[in-house]
């Protein structure tokens, strides 16, 4: 732990109080100023970890995911293999934030494997009546979200965090900095780690060892207030009202947890072959490199796919159970060939597994349920999930797309390529991989242009063996027949709708770009409203965290930059690129079973 003594070491550190010095007399503060801020800032920020309280912490954990889930399934092998990394190289956990409850299920997962507690950075948010203490006495450090115009506050809390690494002390934070309310990893957020790697870089420590961390749920309790927030609605405020009536709410049966370790990073290696100018890119390249091994750990769970089935039904009548299970089952299958990382039990799944899921579903409002719908057989019931539900149902989608980017990548780009032929065809799938590639590389964290197109060339050659030569001789319609069933419907559809709502209002901004970015992403969500009341786009498109993704894509990390030029054309080229790519996964959805031909509805 931190005691009181180690505190006034930090601050009687001389580079420490010289940093200070130079911060006060930047901002106008004597040196005696800055001192008692920087105390009182430790003094806000630090923890106690008692032995008795992490003990209790580790019990009661357990009986708080226990109100809603039946199992935590977790390795204890992959914890056991951490011992192996190095003795005193401290270990900085980094987890996937699905729910409130992930650190609950994170912190009771290493009591029962004998780890000590994290010392783990939680926001000051959280710092309330009756929490606040437990938390501080189980290894949390409370910080605040924004600090960016407290360059006090910041000093300190580099040398807090150094301080505890220093130490060997296991670190956990959010690497995403707060929920996900769209199923799928977050872009990383770069201030503690950055801190992390000053802490290796200025000697305190002699390697940093990162873990990545997948907690998903079957079901997850947030989805209501999640899809509030993806329509503008503001956060709710957590106080000790807040957790009494949430726990309150728990006695559902929503299924297991499912904790994956991904493989662990050293900092020192991957920072080793760099220049130490290029400092900034290497903290991208490290937070890009971790959320990619977080999504490669997250499994593919039986409620993710019954949705994904669901989401890309195109009856508006819905699907039977039967044939929900046929596309189930050959996921499931799919699944297993590629070698993808699944929930226990996903290969026995069975009409009662699948049921289970759906009528959960049901309970939760996400799947109607037609009683009287007629089958082939007479009266059976179907399932579909109504519009006004997309949005809650696409967050258990999204937990898994990322798995299918490579093979949704594949068919876009094939049907991209329209009708040409010959040379062209080929020239005009490699061009669309390409710029698919730019697409989609920030918010799913791809490899490089050359590795991408490596994974994509691999994945047609397993799934249609002769696809280059059918392709030039034969031109795409083959290739889309053997790479049925088309994943790129249910898997990208919606992230591209929402990218091409966000260009083509970029392209009507003086100089295509945003004088205000919260402003433009409101007006872009109103404005993607619209759109799915007309019938433009899937009711999931209409969310801002997809919005945001969007500018993103389209602006770079500075979407105002003040002195480029008319960006115009390139947004218009931007919404141009999409409009392609939407219409040939229209191509797509409407695809013939084995007819060898373009649908001739889709021919210009």
């Amino acid at each position: 732990m931190i005691p009181r003594s180690a505190r006034l070491g930090v601050l009687a550190d001389p580079a420490f109080r010289s940093e200070l010095a130079r911060i006060a007399g930047e901002t106008g503060r004597t040196d005696r100023e800055a001192i008692r801020a920087a105390q009182r800032y430790l003094q806000e920020m630090h923890t106690t970890p008692s032995p008795v309280v992490a003990g209790f912490g580790g019990w009661a954990t357990g009986l708080l995911w226990r109100r809603n889930y039946r199992n935590v399934r977790y390795d204890p092998g992959d914890l056991e293999r951490l011992a192996g990394l190095g003795t005193g190289q401290p270990l900085v956990f980094l987890p996937s934030h699905k729910s409130q409850l992930d650190h609950a299920v994170l912190y009771h997962v290493l009591w029962k494997s004998g780890r000590p507690p994290n010392y783990t950075a939680s926001g000051i948010n959280m710092n309330f009546f009756l929490l606040g203490p437990i938390l501080r006495r189980s290894g949390s450090f409370f910080i605040r979200r924004r600090i960016g115009d407290r360059p006090i506050y910041k000093r300190v809390l580099r040398a807090y965090l150094a301080h505890i690494l220093e130490e060997g002390h296991p670190v956990e934070w959010y690497l995403e900095g707060t929920r996900s309310r769209t199923g799928k990893v977050l872009p990383p957020t770069y201030g503690l780690l950055t801190y992390a790697a000053e802490a290796l870089w200025n000697g305190r420590c002699d390697d940093i060892w990162a873990i990545p961390v997948s907690i998903s749920y079957d079901h997850v309790e947030e989805i209501e207030p999640y899809v509030a927030e993806q329509r503008g609605a503001t956060k709710r405020r957590e106080t000790l009202v807040w957790m009494v009536k949430s726990i309150l709410r728990m006695g559902k049966d929503y299924g297991d947890v499912h904790v994956r370790l991904g493989e662990p990073l050293s900092m020192a290696e991957l920072f080793g072959g760099h220049p130490e100018a290029d400092r900034r890119g290497m903290i991208e390249a490290l937070g890009a490199e971790i959320c990619a091994r977080i999504n490669r750990a997250t499994p593919v769970t039986a409620t993710s796919l019954v949705v994904s089935a669901l989401l890309g039904s195109t009856d508006p009548l819905g699907l039977s159970m039967a044939r929900l299970r046929e596309v189930v089952d050959e996921l499931v299958r799919d699944a297993g060939a590629r070698r993808l990382p699944t929930a226990d039990g996903l290969a026995a799944l069975d009409r009662a597994g699948v049921e289970r899921i759906v009528r959960t579903l049901a309970r939760r409002g996400i799947v109607a349920i037609d009683q009287d719908a007629s089958g082939p057989g007479g009266a059976s019931p179907t399932y579909r999930i109504e519009p006004d539900q997309r949005l809650a149902a696409s967050y258990y989608r999204n937990t898994i797309a990322h798995h299918y980017v490579v093979s949704a990548a594949a068919e876009v780009a094939v049907a991209a390529a329209g009708r040409l032929t010959g040379s062209a065809v080929l020239e005009g799938f490699h061009d669309g991989l390409e710029a698919l590639h730019g697409l989609l590389e920030t918010d799913f964290f791809l490899p490089d242009r050359e590795a991408f197109s490596g994974q994509v060339f691999s994945e047609l050659a397993r799934r249609v063996p002769a696809w280059e030569s059918l392709l030039l001789h034969e031109g795409p319609a083959p290739v889309l027949d053997g790479l049925r069933p088309h994943r790129a419907p249910w898997a990208l559809r919606h992230f591209l709708e929402a990218y091409r709502v966000v260009a083509g209002q970029l392209a009507e901004e003086p100089g295509g770009r945003p004088s205000d970015g919260k402003g433009f992403l409101r007006s872009a969500l109103e404005r993607s409203l619209a759109y799915l009341r007309q019938d433009r786009i899937s009711a999931e498109a209409a969310s801002l965290p997809l919005l945001s993704a969007g500018l993103r894509v389209a602006t770079g990390p500075d979407p105002a930059a003040p002195d480029t030029p008319d960006l115009r054309p390139q947004r218009q080229a931007l919404a141009a690129d999409l409009d392609r790519f939407l219409e040939a996964i229209k191509t797509l959805d409407q695809w013939p079973v084995g007819s060898g031909q373009w649908p001739a509805n889709r021919r210009g």
